[in-house]
């Protein structure tokens, strides 16, 4: 399960995380927050614009929508922004957010990329997404000095779990459930009709799994049929050939089909109720769909129809819960490794370029400090939230500043120098 949030920051590292997943935030929010590939850059412009920012790593995927963020800035402003992008009541967003800094936000960041954090524990799939998100962060010259070490140091880490423990052993990924979630419908899958709505890599997984689990005929329908053809001859061996439809046939296609996999990019449902009851009035046997997709490939009123049985990305955590318990002391030595990866990054971090960063942000979070008490004490103020709030805001866009000079001129000595003079840091760093 998702960490407890940390009682207070910790000061070694400035770094935020800030998100949702599925641990405590249901598919009806979490496809809300769903980023589009074509509004990405411009979520982490924005992000790394915030005072007291400067970097911004994104991970939106189906089960979560994270927000790595180096620097200190204020958890207010990320929410607000967030919610202002996403189109989401703040105060709804707020009750679903978890929130991490400092050591606590790279325990975080290493339990993900390992798998510790997933639907499925010990997925592999994470990593690449985690990997992808880094690299389109740096291709929109969102990272830095603080970032790039961390995230780079991350994948070394699910590598070496991966190697070092059995969390992978026996893995389910999301396409492996819609496996099981088939059999248990439709039993022997070697006489099912597979339609596969979406040709994208989630879709490409489930029916590589379905395809191995004895299933013989198969569909695809795509909006672009270009990729629909490639996924298609990608999957064609001597005796086995996918058909390739017109996503204008999408409707004749499910009163063919026994089961319907479905995984999208689309911003709203693609496959509809009236669509799925009038199939449904042309087959005699029940109709299974699988919505891998958030946000969401079916509408929700599908579930509601007579011998329909619709499973999305919220259902899968029950088929595989029987097989979590069997891996227990896999997951408690993937943790034990991970919590000595941390321990070994925050001790490394001390001696690279992210060290100058670290003390900047602790000498505006000590000046913040000893001005909440001097004046605290000074106006009588028996409840100080609202005072250091406007201090840490005001601490953020000072030390904003310096951030921003330290990037533009990394490893420039003379500027480390310079910092360091005005903030009075020693100079052996």
């Amino acid at each position: 399960m998702a960490e407890p949030e940390p009682a207070a920051p910790v000061r070694d590292l400035p770094l935020m995380v800030i998100g949702v997943d599925h641990h405590r935030t249901p598919v009806e929010v979490r496809e809300r927050l769903a980023v589009d590939a074509g509004a990405l850059d411009g979520l982490l412009a924005a992000l790394a614009a915030l005072p007291g920012g400067g970097e911004a790593v994104v991970v939106s995927t189906c089960n979560r929508l994270e927000c790595y963020l180096g620097g200190s800035p204020d958890r207010r402003q990320v929410l607000t922004l967030l919610a202002e992008r996403q189109g989401l009541d703040t105060e709804l967003l707020d009750r679903h957010l978890y929130h991490h800094q400092g050591r606590h936000g790279v325990r975080h960041l290493f339990r993900v990329v390992s798998g510790l954090e997933s639907l499925v524990i010990g997925e592999y799939q994470i990593v690449h997404q985690i990997k992808t998100a880094y690299d389109q962060a740096q291709s929109a010259k969102a990272t830095g000095p603080l970032l790039n070490p961390l995230f780079q140091r991350a994948l070394a880490v699910a590598k070496d779990v991966r190697n070092q423990t059995a969390i992978g052993k026996h893995k389910l990924s999301v396409a492996s459930v819609a496996v099981d979630l088939a059999k248990h419908i439709h039993g022997e899958l070697s006489q099912a009709r597979l339609l596969v709505v979406g040709a994208g890599e989630i879709a490409e997984l489930a029916v590589k799994y379905l395809v191995s689990a004895g299933v013989r005929q198969l569909s695809i329908v795509n909006r672009s049929p270009e990729r629909a053809t490639a996924l298609a001859a990608d999957l064609t061996t001597t005796d086995f050939k996918p058909e390739v439809l017109p996503w204008s046939g999408l409707g004749e296609a499910l009163a063919a089909h026994d089961i319907v996999v479905s995984s999208t990019a689309a911003p709203h449902p693609v496959i509809l109720a009236n669509d799925v009851r009038s199939a449904r009035k042309r087959r005699r046997s029940p109709l299974m769909l699988i919505d891998l997709a958030v946000p969401r490939d079916v509408e929700p009123a599908v579930a509601g129809l007579d011998d329909v049985y619709l499973y999305n990305i919220d259902h899968l955590d029950a088929v595989v819960a029987s097989n979590r318990q069997l891996r227990v002391e896999e997951v408690d030595a993937a943790a034990a490794l991970v919590d000595s990866m941390v321990a070994s990054y925050a001790t490394d971090v001390r001696h690279d370029k992210a060290a100058l960063l670290a003390q900047v942000a602790g000498y505006f979070q000590d000046v913040v400090a000893a001005e909440e008490v001097r004046l605290r004490a000074k106006l009588g103020l028996a409840d100080s939230a609202d005072l250091r709030y406007g201090l840490e805001r005001v601490g953020n866009k000072l030390q904003h500043q310096l951030m921003r000079y330290l990037r533009e001129h990394a490893g420039d000595p003379q500027a480390e120098r310079v910092v360091r003079g005005i903030l009075g840091l020693p100079a052996d760093g």
